[in-house]
C-alpha cells in the first residue's frame, strides 16, 4: 500500500469516525416518546418500544464501529496498518477496500 492509499484509508475512516461521533447516543428514550403517561392503543405502544429497542441497539453497534476505527487509526500511527495482527502479512488492499477496520487478513479473521 502506498502513501497515498493509506492518506485516503485515513481520511475514510477520521469522516466516518466524526459521524458515528456525531450521531451516537440520539437514542429516543421512552419518555420522549409516546411511551410516557398518555394513554395510547396497545400496538402504538408496541411500536413506539420497537421503535426505542432498535435505536439502543444501533446506538451499540456505532460503538462498536467507533472502536474498530480508533483502533485502525492507531495502527496507523504505529505504522502497523495494513499488516495482519496475528501472522504480520501483509492485509490486501482489496479487503482493505471493503473492510478499511480490517487487522486481520482473510486467514485470520475469524481468530480476533
Amino acid at each position: 500500500m502506498d502513501a497515498n492509499q493509506l492518506k485516503q484509508f485515513k481520511k475514510q475512516l477520521t469522516d466516518e469516525l466524526a459521524n458515528l461521533q456525531a450521531h451516537i447516543h440520539e437514542v429516543p428514550t421512552a419518555e420522549n416518546s409516546e411511551l410516557s403517561s398518555v394513554e395510547t392503543h396497545p400496538a402504538d405502544a408496541a411500536t413506539d418500544l420497537t421503535i426505542v429497542t432498535t435505536e439502543i441497539t444501533m446506538d451499540d453497534f456505532k460503538e462498536e464501529e467507533i472502536e474498530k476505527i480508533q483502533l485502525a487509526l492507531k495502527a496507523m500511527e504505529e505504522g502497523t496498518y495494513g499488516r495482519c495482527i496475528v501472522c504480520n502479512e501483509e492485509i490486501s488492499f482489496g479487503r482493505l477496500e471493503v473492510i478499511p477496520t480490517a487487522l486481520t487478513c482473510v486467514d485470520h479473521s475469524d481468530e480476533v
